[in-house]
């Protein structure tokens, strides 16, 4: 299995992970500030969660001011998700 697509699923194997993933269930961008206050996580471990979410390529950023934004990648996380079927379809 390619780097990449490890990197995305440890990204998407974290249950805090998941749970700010989910709260983008409409596919919009949402402040930092607002991810915080609908989460039961603190703001440090919401912003280390983001920055791996980040980094696996599942979401954007976008700073205006002082506050965050981010966004689901969509395009990135369909391709992945691709990848993962066919390496699965491959193996198994």
């Amino acid at each position: 299995m390619d780097r990449e697509l490890q990197i995305f699923l440890d990204a998407v194997s974290g249950e805090s992970r998941q749970k700010i993933l989910m709260s983008f269930h409409n596919g919009k961008e949402r402040a930092m500030s607002d991810l915080i206050k609908d989460s039961d996580l603190g703001q440090s471990t919401i912003s280390i969660q983001l920055t791996t979410l980040c980094r696996a390529g599942l979401l954007l950023r976008r700073k205006q001011g002082k506050e965050v934004y981010y966004r689901p990648d969509k395009v990135r996380i369909i391709a992945m998700i691709d990848k993962l079927s066919s390496f699965l379809k491959g193996c198994c």
